[in-house]
């Protein structure tokens, strides 16, 4: 199955602020500590640059599938873009 997904979200930092949490992994801590559907979110391989990848893990009884594998592919720090891929889930 192939797809994408996109989501854009307004915050009230500014952008360069808000790309020092968004490209490192420093958000998947966030999202560990604030989503109460995450279970745990490990680092599986990498530093948190292009190739990194990290495996999230719902918590038991959530709808859908139990968690998925992601793999940084991109990261473009001048463009503030960062692209993933799902590589397992």
């Amino acid at each position: 199955m192939k797809g994408q997904l996109s989501h854009e979200l307004e915050v009230s930092v500014s952008a360069s602020e808000a790309w020092k949490l968004y490209s490192t992994l420093k958000l998947a801590k966030l999202v560990e500590k604030e989503l109460t559907i995450i279970d745990k979110i490990e680092l599986v391989e990498g530093d948190g640059g292009v190739g990194t990848v990290i495996e999230l893990v719902f918590i038991p009884g959530a709808p859908g599938f139990p968690g998925y594998k992601k793999k940084f592919i991109k990261i473009d720090n001048e463009k503030r873009i960062k692209v993933t891929d799902v590589v397992e889930g």
